[in-house]
């Protein structure tokens, strides 16, 4: 049948000329084109995140990027980049999907649970199923197939170790924990790994991401969780984030370092300096000590208030964390920057520092206004417009057969128990 559409203006008058089978005929060939297309989008999402085409502006995720630039909800787009990273290693399903025999739905419950080796056996089953079904059948399958876990003890000795790199500056970190101490640092950091990465749309989202692959990020949030949350209990020097600087006028020198650590350049100088909890100490000719300053508490708790109100997040475009959040000198107080609102704007710990690292920049325009800027000069807005052409859809898939995406389904009802035996005893058999 040709391609037809229903003015929504008119749909009485246009709905009244076309048969009902004709408009289940049309349901069924654009599901198919549309499986066709978002198979064609997935595909293109995992070859970007492999890419990590996401990873400039310190973008938290290829899912965050999604929300940002793609218009998708997070928890949807985190499904996305799953099913997108499976497809890459299921040839089959994928190319049943790029057909339009399959749909999102099914592809996105099969990814859960299918191999290079159980594929076909699966796929077979979504041609002849419908959606509901698949989906109950790869939770079965999940939950049967969730492997055992052994104990083991570890009898290595438990010790640690930590020093400043004398190339760049950096401190390393080496250690080994008793496997009751390890979990338990494995939950904090998943923990804080959750607190660092919140954004302001996720209050309702999916708790149940795994420990972090890279732990570093969620450690940095431990260390400000800590140091923002208690008072020094000691006067050691190790406990306090110290920085010393020489006086150009009365040392001759104006180099800057942390207490018994590296030297700081001055773009890390200024980041240092728009932290909330940091000391710093001056020196005077011969190194004589002639200022040592209170806690840093810049701007004041009625500024970061109205920060906040004025915020609410990291005011990156597409960022939206909502924790460990910094006042950022848009003019660098070294530089005569004003502790105003007009000045100061909310960052969080990863844009501060790409930031200071020359990722991009920041313009103040007035009126608490600012703009956000590649290197290059490009800005970047908060909401990106989109677009698409219906008609290009249909031209591109419209060899797709109309009733391809429809299951070969009897109406039987899903023996769950039985379905999920057979499955894992003919692949079991068949390895």
């Amino acid at each position: 049948m040709g391609a037809f559409v229903i003015d929504m203006a008119e749909t009485g008058s246009e709905a009244g000329r076309i048969e009902t089978r004709e408009i289940e005929t049309e349901i069924c060939a654009l599901a198919g084109q549309i499986a066709a297309a978002s198979a064609q989008y997935l595909i293109l999402v995992g070859e970007f995140d492999v890419r990590r085409g996401w990873a400039g502006w310190e973008v938290r995720s290829c899912a965050h990027w999604l929300s940002w630039r793609a218009g998708v909800d997070l928890h949807t787009a985190r499904e996305q980049v799953r099913v997108a990273k499976a497809m890459r290693e299921l040839p089959l399903i994928t190319s049943a999907y790029l057909s339009g025999t399959v749909s999102y739905s099914k592809v996105r419950a099969m990814t859960r649970v299918a191999t290079a080796e159980n594929e076909a056996s699966l796929l077979q089953k979504a041609l002849d199923a419908p959606a509901a079904h698949i989906e109950r059948l790869c939770r079965g399958l999940k939950k049967a197939m969730r492997p055992t876990r052994q104990n083991g003890v570890d009898r290595d000795p438990c010790v640690g170790r930590w020093r400043w790199d004398e190339d760049d500056g950096s401190l390393v970190l080496t250690a080994r924990f008793r496997p009751e101490d390890g979990k338990r640092i494995m939950a904090a950091l998943t923990r804080a790994e959750y607190e660092r990465t919140r954004t302001e749309e996720e209050r309702g989202a999916d708790r149940a991401a795994p420990a972090p692959i890279d732990p570093v990020p969620a450690m940095i949030a431990m260390a400000e969780m800590v140091c923002a949350a208690l008072d020094s209990p000691v006067v050691s020097p190790a406990a306090e984030v110290l920085v010393h600087i020489g006086n150009s006028a009365e040392a001759g020198c104006d180099h800057a370092h942390f207490d018994d650590g590296p030297g700081l350049d001055d773009e890390t100088l200024a980041q240092v300096l728009c932290c909330a909890v940091v000391r710093t100490v001056g020196h005077g000719r011969l190194g004589k000590t002639v200022r040592w300053s209170a806690t840093a508490k810049a701007p004041s708790r009625t500024q970061l208030r109205q920060l906040i109100i004025r915020d609410r997040c990291c005011a990156v475009p597409g960022c939206g964390r909502t924790r460990f959040m910094h006042a950022h000198h848009v003019t660098y107080r070294s530089r005569g920057g004003e502790t105003t609102l007009d000045n100061l704007v909310l960052l969080c710990g990863e844009h501060h520092r790409a930031l200071h690292d020359g990722y991009f920049f920041i313009e103040a325009r007035g009126d608490q206004r600012f703009s956000f800027r590649h290197p290059s000069g490009t800005e970047v807005i908060h909401a990106p417009a989109m677009s698409g052409v219906a008609d290009e859809m249909r031209r591109r898939y419209g060899g797709i057969a109309p009733d391809a995406i429809v299951p070969n389904w009897g109406g039987e009802g899903l023996d769950l128990s039985y379905a999920t035996d057979v499955l894992i005893t003919n692949w079991q058999q068949a390895a």
